[in-house]
């Protein structure tokens, strides 16, 4: 029960709703050319998540500093820094990879459904027979359904896009589905059997049959991503590591340099802190709300026109 309480606060802060220029800001962008624009850049960083925390630890260290004047000897020696830092790099690098793993696999599922729905809308073009208003219908279900995956991987039934596509009705019964992909993906399937029915090639079909199948085993896989937590043991250690090393840290420099130790302690800590909080970013590639996010709404807008141009021509 903790666990989940836990969670839910996690998810119910991720949540939270964001300006639009604001959640655009976050969307994955392009590596800026000049060193200092990115080195620099504050929209789309961690810093300013993590910049209390640093904070925090600066002040936590002065006070320490403070201690020091008045008790004698307040200090412990730094050597078992010089080896616990060393593991709590490699527990942070791990967590990182966990992270990037998940947003990197997401990408290539995304990949993947840009091709197949290409593939899907090639081979309805060709050789979907004689009925065209099947096609058409055919085609602008294939353009709809990647907002549709968007949609329903951010817990969202917006489909402004679909309502342009498919017509408010057809918009509305998605919506009300229980599964938005699957009903979509079922909608395709009947069409695709009716152009079997009238001299749709029966190797296309089961080509377009295929594509279809795969496009349902990709949103599987997107919400296997989504919906697998980070195991919670790794992130309470890795945390509970950080907490430890950065309020000990303090007692080994005052000894040493004095009154630099904020200084010091915030060179430190904002590493720390930003490696961590990077990890924990990546786990969800599909939310606006995280930082570095697929650009999901560009992958699908590109798709349906892909796809719309083959009705038109």
């Amino acid at each position: 029960m903790q666990k989940d309480l836990l969670f839910n606060l996690q998810q119910s802060v991720s949540a939270r709703p964001k300006p639009v220029a604001e959640v655009r800001s976050l969307a994955n962008q392009p590596e800026p050319k000049s060193f200092l624009v990115a080195a620099l850049a504050w929209h789309g960083s961690v810093t300013p998540i993590v910049l209390p925390r640093v904070v925090f630890s600066s002040v936590f260290a002065a006070v320490i500093c403070g201690l020091a004047q008045l008790v004698d000897e307040f200090y412990i020696p730094i050597t078992p820094f010089e080896y616990s830092g060393a593991v709590l790099a490699l527990i942070l690098v791990m967590r990182v990879n966990a992270g990037h793993d998940r947003w990197w696999e997401a990408r290539k599922i995304w990949g993947s459904i840009v091709n197949q729905s290409r593939n899907l809308a090639i081979v309805v073009s060709a050789y979907g027979g004689g009925k065209k208003d099947t096609v058409e219908q055919l085609l602008k279900l294939i353009a709809a359904w990647p907002h549709v995956m968007r949609q329903s991987l951010r817990n969202e039934k917006d489909l402004r896009e679909v309502v342009q596509l498919v017509g408010p009705e057809e918009a509305d019964a998605i919506r009300r589905s229980q599964h938005m992909p699957i009903y979509v993906g079922q909608k395709i399937a009947k069409l695709l059997d009716e152009l079997r029915r009238h001299r749709m090639d029966r190797v296309a079909f089961h080509r377009a049959e295929t594509e279809r199948s795969q496009l349902i085993d990709a949103i599987g896989a997107c919400e296997r991503i989504r919906n697998t937590r980070m195991p919670l043991v790794l992130v309470i250690k890795t945390r509970r590591f950080i907490m430890m090393f950065l309020a000990l840290l303090p007692l080994a420099l005052v000894e040493r340099i004095g009154w630099f130790t904020p200084f010091i302690m915030a060179l430190a800590s904002y590493p720390l802190f930003s490696l961590d909080e990077i990890g924990a970013e990546l786990q969800n590639p599909f939310s606006e709300q995280n930082l570095s996010h697929l650009p999901l709404n560009d992958i699908c807008n590109n798709i349906t026109d892909n796809v719309m141009a083959l009705v038109e021509s």
